[in-house]
């Protein structure tokens, strides 16, 4: 479930920002799973977010 909700992320850059703004909830995920979410997401080290899973 994890890898659906990064790849869905990944291809809808607007909900990506509406999660990282605080807009958007990952009901379903643990907090530590959201944390890591956003983790990967905001890392400026990964050229994509898909090669952590």
């Amino acid at each position: 479930m994890l890898q659906k909700v990064v790849e869905y992320l990944v291809q809808n850059p607007d909900e990506k920002e509406k999660l990282i703004e605080g807009k958007l909830n990952l009901i379903g995920l643990t907090k530590i799973e959201q944390k890591a979410v956003l983790d990967v997401l905001q890392s400026p080290d990964v050229f994509s977010p898909l090669l952590y899973w």
